[in-house]
């Protein structure tokens, strides 16, 4: 009869004991905890009874020393019965680097129940971000207009009514964009990161822009086609974004994911605006044209340097979060996309122009679409870590167009030396052959005998 009453006695004292420390934490979370602020943390720490009477060693740290560090807390701490067997203190938590830890209370031997911090990006980090922005918009303005300037309307009729460059760049840029994108974000990137994966894989279903344009130009390529493959693109991303990221972009995330369907419109409007504007200037002042088409190359790369490097100082806390995964997987999606397209569109036999252009609008994608749709599915930080691919992706899309063209520069230069060089001796064969040919008259004439010799010869052998 005792063996019940002495094993509900130990179970009771066991379940009694198993948690003898209770934590509470004031505020129970931080509002927009940035990175570079300090907060104050106030901890209740009340025990059951059994730690009163001695002093307790206090540890109070962050999970992450690189994202958060606790830069004040007491030593110790005391259960007295005076204050009911509560302990009551404040630390200072100092944030140095965005992301989402735990803060870690060991009281003695026991570990309490963390603390959830999530650390934002500093207001001035913010600050330049919109910067950037501005000049950004003033910089597609500008180059938008010096486009526009370069076009022929007759051409792009020519493209609308046949539209084989834009037809094969859409089954490039939708259907084949999409697929790599799944596959390299799937394959590629580690399985707990799904936020990094449904940005990849954004990115992929966006539509050709960007910067996409200013290359067709530097390589000299087919701009009318350019020009007509954004246009008809982005106005598609409008109904095949939603598709791919409701059929294949569920594989990443169950949340819904909200198209940006009103930037997509205000970025084919602030493209088009300027682009028409162009044109209308050169159509009543058709003499800038010459000027306009000998700096616009000039400006790009200006331009295209300048935002790169205020790309890389507005966003430099990216570079904390890179790994080599998504280094590879960031250059992967727009350097297959080039492949692919360019192979298409020659077994598809296009002219080699018009296959160049199909490349550059198929890998170069309009990334800002696919940050907005972050910034609007996943909240802070969360969506400036997945921003983290996707600025990789764009940084890293242009960097074998520059070393192509590079090789393009030095093969031209050197090649022209050789013609040059060969044009020398040509010049020098041609000096020493006409020198020689008037040696030889010289020698012939000087042989020649004398009209009056002739004469006397001729007299004395009549004689």
């Amino acid at each position: 009869m005792l063996f019940p009453f002495i094993l509900i006695s130990a179970l009771c004292q066991i379940f009694s004991s198993a948690d003898p420390l209770d934590v509470v934490y004031s505020p129970e979370s931080f509002d927009k905890f940035r990175t570079g602020e300090t907060r104050n943390l106030t901890i209740q720490v009340t025990s059951d009874g059994t730690k009163s009477g001695e002093d307790h060693e206090l540890i109070v740290e962050c999970m992450h020393e690189d994202i958060c560090k606790v830069i004040h807390y007491p030593s110790t701490i005391n259960f007295s019965p005076e204050n009911n067997h509560t302990a009551t203190f404040e630390v200072v938590i100092e944030s140095r680097f965005l992301g989402v830890t735990h803060l870690n209370v060991t009281v003695g031997d026991e570990v309490l129940p963390g603390f959830p911090l999530r650390l934002l990006r500093s207001d001035r980090e913010a600050k330049v971000t919109k910067y950037f922005n501005i000049f950004l918009g003033i910089f597609i303005f500008i180059i938008s207009t010096m486009m526009g300037t370069q076009l022929e309307p007759k051409r792009i009729i020519g493209i609308a009514r046949k539209p084989i460059g834009p037809t094969i760049g859409f089954f490039c840029q939708f259907l084949g964009m999409p697929t790599i994108g799944f596959l390299v974000a799937n394959f590629g990137l580690p399985d707990d990161a799904n936020s990094l994966k449904m940005a990849l894989f954004a990115t992929s279903t966006c539509p050709g822009g960007g910067k996409s344009s200013f290359w067709t130009i530097i390589f000299s390529g087919n701009l009318d086609l350019s020009i007509s493959m954004t246009f008809t693109q982005t106005l598609a991303a409008l109904f095949m974004m939603p598709l791919w990221m409701s059929t294949l972009g569920r594989h990443f995330t169950d949340a819904h994911v909200r198209i940006p369907f009103l930037r997509i419109v205000e970025g084919l409007v602030a493209f088009m605006v300027p682009t028409t504007m162009g044109m209308i200037i050169t159509h009543y002042r058709p003499q800038y044209i010459p000027c306009i088409h000998k700096w616009i190359k000039r400006v790009s790369w200006c331009a295209m340097i300048v935002l790169s490097i205020f790309a890389i100082y507005s966003n430099y806390y990216i570079f904390w979060l890179i790994t080599w995964r998504i280094v590879l997987c960031g250059c992967a999606l727009p350097w297959l996309g080039y492949i692919t397209a360019f192979i298409v569109a020659l077994l598809l036999r296009q002219p080699f122009k018009d296959a160049l252009t199909i490349a550059i609008e198929t890998g170069i994608q309009n990334i800002g679409i696919a940050m907005l749709l972050m910034v609007w599915c996943l909240p802070e930080p969360e969506s400036d870590i997945a921003v983290t691919i996707i600025f990789v992706t764009a940084i890293m899309t242009d960097k074998p167009l520059v070393i192509i063209w590079l090789i393009s520069r030095l093969y031209k230069r050197c090649c022209k030396r050789d013609i040059v060089g060969q044009e020398d001796d040509d010049l020098e064969k041609r000096k020493i052959g006409e020198m020689s040919t008037s040696t030889i008259t010289t020698q012939l004439s000087s042989l020649e005998p004398d009209p009056v010799v002739k004469g006397n010869t001729f007299g004395m052998k009549h004689w």
